[in-house]
Formats: structure tokens, C-alpha cells, sequence
């Protein structure tokens, strides 16, 4: 933003056709048409007309660090683009080159286009950077483009298109500063070359709502305004767009713009542009997006003119589905490291839609910024209203005190309480004084920061701490950063009643889990990070399937405090850096809305072998998370009044198919509201008492299905079992009567057929249960054929000659080694033998060969291992795998 103000500086400066170097035709194609040139420098003798090789109406600023022996001016050099540049010679200090000023105007939008060249630094560092200021060039804000140590060659040094943002600001001016290093660079030097400014048209996408989440689509309005354009009646092109970015819907809007006329400074100090007298329009347009249904929308909105497309740009839009948010959860967002885009008082309103429970804030404030405490205390009110839980964070002491520019760039909150406190408690003791009484939560630290841990006698530490940070007897929790694989402390009354858990990377949802499964201390409350992947390497599938499974790795596991990091994020948060809603804002919301203050209850069988997670709601009602590894339908009575929400918490009803209804699952978890508490618990209940059926075929195996009546009232009925094909089970059918709560085993007998498949099998037990009225459902249990001391794998390949390889691999597990005739079995090939001796835990393989085995690829084969002296029979079918 400030580079282009800088040429436009430049630009003022120089006035007249001599001075300005030729435009390179390859740049001029690219530029819009509309584009008015400002100002465009080369420094050749047009901008020395004294001839003292200082370009004329620059200044230089002098100072610490910027001595006045650093050699800086204009230099003759063929390999600069125009053939003269401006240079600094490094020999051990830094510079700051400033142009003179030019009226900016926040009409109209500036880029900058320059070359750089950077040789020989080694600790110096160069950038060119913008300077706003108002009429007695005070500066008001500033834009810095990136640093630079050397580059191969000129480098294209580009800013924009920006514009001033302070009504304040009437006057811009480029700086070229070189900035020494801790260390002394002796030689080097920075060239400037080729400047140019142009003035383009502006168009800013905006909204009615200052962070575009609504509650309704009718109240959706999208804002287009423009400034500066040559064309008075342009055409603008709205398109709604899903979060695919696949268009929705589109409208044409013919603009009606008003003159105007561009501010400006007449100071004889000021340089004007040449473009400044062209007749320009500005406006503003708005449209209603067509939006039908609750979710996650874009708005790209195109404006073109005679000349062709000045500019696209895109905003994100959410609407919220009515989800009621739990009045006490786990589920947080962390303000704490992350720049926090939106007023105050917009924030208070939209954290509540987030569906959290908890904030955390960065609270350590300049105690002389009172009115950034009247805001911190207005905010942490207005959420303790919403029943949003404020922590407050000290991490860094305020940028503008010295304590802080003595801490160095990366100091951790151990570097800063190791200080003696006389320096820092000056800085807290306002901010608690002020808000030690609003907030009740306090960490010490960001939230990956745990080098207050790891120090030394950290009991006392943390109490020393305590003592002096809250010494008025505030009844505060107070908490720090811990590391995963970090050691406990097991025993000891402790001051502290939080650990922020942290891991570098950060952990997937089954990682997460794994951890969590690590008992905690007794008392000791876990809060855990939520960190979404990043846009730039997954789709958006990835993404929100992968935020779903870590919020549910947190519940599932009991975590105290579940909080997302960085929230406002333009690569990994819920919201962008500018404060609007991104692709990931609803998953989180739909997941905190329905788990937040649930209990974890179990998972239940499905046919088709879905992943779900059951949960007892706040409200009493019990809901299933369902995802699968591939799209299918799962079948199951599951309760009358089912309700099925998406991620993004759009609601539909499932299909019945008799007593059943029919779940649409996909690799995006779906929530399944209306569950029937007494079917679920009976589902989970219902188990078999031996999950073995020893690998003895013919003979009749002794097992028991163990069940449990949830219903609040006895029950009669009836169960009928089936196995698979060839499986006998015995009684098939049979009635039963539990009183309330009541258990009950009942034995059943299984035969297996001679060749039964080893391995997990699918036995489905049909229930009619008569209660307040009958239901009919279907439980789906395994079981394995065999005893787990045998095991039995093959693997096959395709060798370059065509011969099919089939690798037989046994082990067993058993003390008493046993012998196996081997037997396979290829459709259309003749059986092959093999013969496996005194087998023990030392694997024994086995290798069959058929020729021309192409033809065999996708063809099942059906492998027979039976003991010699023994009853045990393995069968193992596979399919060949090239």
C-alpha cells in the first residue's frame, strides 16, 4: 500500500515529459487501461538538475544507527533498468532515504512498480517501505514491503494496489531504508531503479454485517463500492458460489456513478501528479445474493468497464443454521499469539455464534491505554452475558514499553518472569487490579509455550508467581503450558489447576486421542489445541473431516478445555485475517453446537461397518457422529424421529425402508439427531460371551448372547440369529421376558461348515421387543473363527516372467508346535500342496507359483491349512492382487 503512495511521491516529483523514463511495453500491456500514471522516475539527469548526484527534493534522515558517512546517491550503471539507479554504500551503519511527499487520496488505489538490487550484506537488511502522513507530515501509518539481504541481480520490487485508510492521511512518502545488523557489515550496498506510480480505480467488497455471519439468507446483502473509475455507468457482475467455488447463481448491475474530484495538498513542497485532472466516478451498488438454504457461500464480484475487467474479488458469507448452543461446553476459541482483526464490540457478538464457551485474550495492555482497558472490560462483561467464559493471558509485556524492547523477538514467558519482578509487576499490577476480578481463569504463557514447565523448582516458581500476581486473595485458576511428552509431576498439592497441552507438530485426531488415553493428575484439568489444517496442501474434505475427528478425539477422551488455535487465519482458522467466516467457521460450529456439554455413551455396529460415536446430549437426547471411509447407506431402525445434519448444519430426513431408516454416509461426518436412548443402549449392550469360535469344523460350539433391557419397563419378545452361509446356530429362534434393567445370558450353540473362512465373520440377531409399544431392530456382531494362536497371511505378486507368486505365511502362538497339511485351491488351475512342520513363533513361509498368472489377477482363491494330529482347520480365502 505505502510503495504506491511512494511513487505517487515520485511521481510528483517528476513533472515534465524529460523526466520521466520510457515505459517498458511489456509492463504497459499488463497495466489496465484505466490505469492513470502518476509518476514514474529512472533518476537519470532529469532528477540532478544541480548536478550534485543527489536526486533532487530527497531527503535523508540521520541518526542512531544512520551515520552521515554511509555514501549514498545517484548512480550511472548500464545494468540498471533505465541506466541509473540510486545507491547506498554499507560501510558499517544503515540509511533512510526518503522522497519527497505527494497528495494521496483515498479515492483511488495505488501500485507501485520498482526494481531493487542487493549485494554483498551479510547482517544489513534492506526495504523499501511507505510512510501516510497527515498535513504537517506527522507519520499516521506505514506499509512495509518484505526485507531483503542480497538478490541475484534486480528484482522487481512491487507494492499494490493500496490505499490510505486514516481520513488523517493526505500526504505519502517512499522510504528506502537500510537497517544494520547485530554484527557490522564493512561493504555491500542497495540500488533503487526504474520507479514507477499509477492511480487505479478502487472496488471494495464488503457486507451489511461487520464479519458476514447471518442467522437468516433474506438478511444477506453484498456491498460493491467504487471510486475512481473512468467509466461512469460500469458493468458489475455478482456470482454466488458454493463452498466449492462452483457457481450458484449470478446478476449483471449496471453502475450509476457520481463525479468526483480528488483531494489535493498545494503546499509548494508538494509534488502533483500529471493524471490528477482526469474526470473520475464513484458509487455504491448492492445486492441480495439468492440464497436459498443455510451454509458456506462466496460472493465474487467482477467489475468491467470499456476497456475490459478493472478487478475481481471475493468474500466468504455464512449462514447459520438456528443450532441452540450448549449453556456450558468444553469447546473454546484462543485468541491468545493471534491479531485479532475485529472491534470489540463486533467480537462480543459474534463469538456466541461461534457456538464456544470459553475465549481466551490476550489481556496484558499498556496501563496507560485507558481506554483499552474500558474495552477489555466491556468485552469480558458482555460475554460473562452469553455464558463465554473468558481466560485471560499474559504472554507479552506492551510492545511500547522498554521492558519489551529488551526482551528479545522470540522471548518465552519463563525470559520474562525470570526479570526481576520490580521491572514487570509495575506493568500487571493495573491490568489485574482491573480485570482480576471479571476474570477467573489466568494463564501464564501462549498456548505452545511451555518454558514455564521446565523450569527448575517450578512448584515454588509458579506459587512465587501467584503470591505476587494475585496477592489481594482473588480466587483466580491459574494455568501453563505443558508439552505432551513432557513429565508429570505426580504428587503435591499444586498451584496451578490447568495445563495448556501442547505438541510441535500438531497432532491428528487419532494422535490426540492416543494421548488423552494417558491418565491425568487428580484435580489437574487438560485443555487440548484443535489446529485445522492448512488450505494451501488439503481439500476442504480433508479439512473439515480432519477438524470433526480431532474435536470428537477431545470429547471422546474427556478433555476439560477444547480450544481452536489461531481462530483468524487466512491458511488454518475458522475466520480469515480480515475477519470473515472461512470454509471451516460452520463444521466448527455444527460440532461445538451438538457436543459441546455432551457425555460420550459408545458406538454401535452398523451394517455396513460406519465409524460413529454415540453421545448423551445436555438436553438428555442422545445423537450419533456417523463417517465412513467410503460413501455407502447404513440401514437400522435407530428411533422415530430422526433428524440428520451435515457439517455445515443443513438438516434433512432419512429415508425409511420398512421398520428402517436409511443413512446416507460419506467421508464427512453427519450428525444424527432424535436417536432412541433405550434402542441405543440395547445395541451396545447386546454382546456375545465368547468372541472366538474355535477353528473345529462339524462340531457344535457352546456360546452365550448376553443382553441387557435399557427400557424404563419390562419386556417380552422375541430374537432370531444368522450367521453366514452355512452356519448353523442354534436355537435360531427364541422368545424372551426381561424386567427393567434386568440381564439375561442366553446359550446358543454354533456348528461351522467344513469351510467356513477363518477371521472375523458378521452374525446379524434380529430383536422384536414389546415395550410401551414393539420395535422391531437388528444388531450386527462379530465373530472370529479361530483361537488367535494360529495366524495365517498371504500375500501375492506378479513376477516379470508372468508367474503368478503366492507367499504363504503361518505362525502360531501356542507353546505346543503343531504340523499343517496345506492345501490350494485357484479357479481353473490344478490344487497345490504344501506341508508345514513343528510350526512354533518363528514364521513359516511357503511359496506357490502358477504360470500365465495374469489370467488369475481379481480371482479368489480359497487356502486350507488343517492340523495333522489335531481337529483345527483353517480356511482363508483372498483375492489375488497383482
Amino acid at each position: 500500500m505505502s510503495p504506491l503512495s511512494s511513487l505517487l511521491i515520485l511521481a510528483l516529483l517528476g513533472s515534465t515529459a524529460t523526466q520521466a523514463a520510457p515505459q517498458d511495453s511489456t509492463a504497459t500491456q499488463s497495466r489496465h487501461p484505466d490505469t492513470v500514471e502518476v509518476f514514474a522516475c529512472d533518476f537519470g539527469p532529469g532528477w540532478d538538475l544541480n548536478y550534485d548526484r543527489w536526486p533532487d527534493r530527497w531527503q535523508r534522515v540521520f541518526g542512531a544507527g544512520m551515520p552521515k558517512y554511509i555514501e549514498a546517491g545517484l548512480v550511472a550503471d548500464p545494468t540498471a533498468p533505465g541506466g541509473n539507479c540510486l545507491t547506498v554504500k554499507v560501510n558499517g551503519g544503515g540509511a533512510m532515504l526518503l522522497s519527497p511527499c505527494g497528495s494521496v487520496s483515498e479515492t483511488f488505489g495505488y501500485k507501485v512498480e520498482s526494481q531493487l538490487r542487493v549485494r554483498g550484506l551479510q547482517h544489513s537488511r534492506v526495504q523499501l517501505r511507505v510512510e501516510f502522513c497527515d498535513d504537517q507530515k506527522q507519520v499516521i501509518e506505514t506499509v512495509e514491503g518484505p526485507w531483503f539481504r542480497n538478490t541475484d541481480g534486480w528484482v522487481d520490487c512491487n507494492l499494490g494496489p493500496v490505499s490510505p485508510t486514516d481520513p488523517r492521511v493526505q500526504l505519502a512518502r517512499v522510504a528506502l531504508v537500510v537497517e544494520p545488523g547485530a554484527l557490522t557489515d564493512l561493504s555491500g550496498e542497495a540500488s533503487l531503479a526504474n520507479v514507477w506510480l499509477g492511480r487505479l480505480p478502487r472496488m471494495t467488497i464488503g457486507s451489511n454485517s461487520a464479519f458476514n455471519v447471518y442467522s437468516s439468507p433474506e438478511e444477506v446483502e453484498v456491498l460493491c463500492d467504487l471510486s475512481g473509475i473512468m467509466d461512469s455507468d460500469p458493468d458489475i457482475l455478482f456470482e454466488l458460489l458454493d463452498a466449492s467455488s462452483q457457481r450458484l447463481d449470478g446478476s449483471r448491475v449496471q453502475f450509476e456513478g457520481r463525479l468526483i474530484t480528488e483531494r489535493r495538498s498545494k503546499a509548494s513542497e508538494i509534488v502533483e501528479s500529471n493524471g490528477g485532472e482526469r474526470t473520475a466516478y464513484a458509487g455504491r451498488t448492492v445486492w441480495k445474493p439468492p440464497i436459498r438454504k443455510h451454509g458456506f457461500y462466496k460472493v465474487r464480484v467482477s467489475m468491467a468497464t470499456d476497456q475490459g475487467l478493472l478487478k475481481q474479488d471475493l468474500i466468504n458469507i455464512v449462514v447459520a443454521p438456528p443450532l441452540a448452543r450448549p449453556e456450558g461446553g468444553e469447546f473454546g476459541w484462543s485468541l491468545a499469539g493471534d491479531e485479532i482483526p475485529l472491534k470489540f464490540d463486533d467480537l462480543a457478538k459474534l463469538l456466541p455464534q461461534a457456538a464456544i464457551n470459553w475465549v481466551k485474550l490476550p489481556v496484558w495492555y499498556d496501563p496507560a491505554d485507558a481506554r483499552r482497558g474500558d474495552e477489555l472490560v466491556m468485552l469480558i462483561e458482555r460475554l460473562a452475558a452469553a455464558d463465554v467464559e473468558s481466560v485471560g493471558v499474559l504472554d507479552r509485556p506492551p510492545g511500547n514499553s522498554e521492558f519489551a524492547r529488551r526482551l528479545s523477538g522470540d522471548a518465552a514467558i519463563a525470559d520474562t518472569f525470570a526479570v526481576d519482578s520490580s521491572v514487570w509487576l509495575p506493568l500487571l499490577d493495573p491490568v489485574l487490579t482491573r480485570l482480576s476480578m471479571r476474570v477467573r481463569w489466568w494463564q501464564l504463557g501462549a498456548d505452545d509455550d511451555p518454558s514455564l514447565s521446565a523450569e527448575p523448582g517450578l512448584q515454588a516458581k509458579v506459587l512465587d508467581l501467584r503470591e505476587k500476581l494475585f496477592r489481594f486473595g482473588q480466587e483466580v485458576n491459574l494455568g501453563l503450558g505443558w508439552e505432551w511428552t513432557q513429565e508429570t509431576i505426580a504428587t503435591g498439592q499444586l498451584p496451578w489447576s490447568f495445563e495448556q497441552m501442547s505438541a510441535t507438530p500438531s497432532l491428528t485426531g487419532p494422535e490426540l486421542a492416543a494421548y488423552l488415553e494417558e491418565p491425568s493428575r487428580t484435580g489437574m484439568r487438560r485443555w487440548v489445541l484443535v489446529e485445522p489444517l492448512s488450505r494451501e496442501q488439503y481439500g476442504l474434505e480433508t479439512r473439515a473431516r480432519d477438524l470433526v475427528e480431532q474435536m470428537l478425539a477431545a470429547k471422546i477422551n474427556a478433555a476439560d478445555g477444547i480450544f481452536v488455535a489461531r481462530p483468524f487465519d487466512d491458511q488454518q482458522g475458522l475466520m480469515s485475517d480480515a475477519g470473515t467466516p472461512t470454509d471451516l467457521f460452520l463444521p466448527w460450529r455444527t460440532t461445538a453446537s451438538l457436543l459441546g456439554g455432551a457425555k460420550f455413551i459408545g458406538h454401535i455396529d452398523l451394517p455396513n461397518g460406519s465409524h460413529n460415536r454415540i453421545f448423551e446430549m445436555a438436553s438428555g437426547e442422545f445423537m450419533m457422529v456417523v463417517w465412513g471411509d467410503e460413501p455407502c447407506e447404513e440401514e437400522a431402525y435407530l428411533g422415530d424421529d430422526l433428524r440428520v445434519l451435515d457439517v455445515w448444519g443443513r438438516e434433512q430426513l432419512p429415508a425409511g425402508r420398512g421398520e428402517a431408516q436409511v443413512i446416507a454416509v460419506d467421508r464427512l461426518p453427519r450428525f444424527v439427531l432424535g436417536i432412541n436412548p433405550a434402542i441405543a443402549k440395547w445395541r451396545m449392550d447386546t454382546s456375545f460371551a465368547a468372541k472366538n469360535i474355535p477353528s473345529v469344523f462339524g462340531s457344535a460350539h457352546n456360546n452365550k448372547l448376553n443382553l441387557h433391557n435399557s427400557f424404563p419397563q419390562g419386556v417380552s419378545g422375541t430374537i432370531e440369529i444368522t450367521g453366514p452361509e452355512g452356519w448353523q446356530i442354534t436355537p435360531g429362534r427364541s422368545d424372551f421376558k426381561l424386567a427393567a434393567g434386568e440381564t439375561f445370558a442366553k446359550p446358543i450353540q454354533v456348528t461351522l461348515p467344513f469351510d467356513a473362512s477363518g477371521g472375523l465373520s458378521t452374525v446379524r440377531i434380529d430383536f422384536i421387543v414389546d415395550a410401551d409399544r414393539q420395535y422391531r431392530f437388528s444388531v450386527y456382531r462379530d465373530l472370529k473363527v479361530g483361537d488367535d494362536q494360529l495366524e495365517l497371511d498371504t500375500y501375492t505378486r506378479l513376477e516379470e516372467d508372468g508367474t503368478l507368486v503366492v507367499e504363504q505365511r503361518m505362525v502360531n502362538y501356542n507353546p505346543e508346535q503343531a504340523d499343517f497339511k496345506c492345501q490350494l485351491y485357484a479357479p481353473g488351475r490344478r490344487r497345490q500342496r504344501a506341508q508345514v512342520t513343528r510350526l512354533g513363533e518363528s514364521p513359516d513361509i511357503k511359496i506357490y507359483r502358477y504360470p500365465d498368472g495374469k489370467d488369475l489377477i481379481g480371482a479368489e482363491f480359497w487356502l486350507r491349512a488343517q492340523e495333522n494330529d489335531g481337529s483345527r482347520v483353517l480356511n482363508h480365502r483372498f483375492k489375488v492382487e497383482q
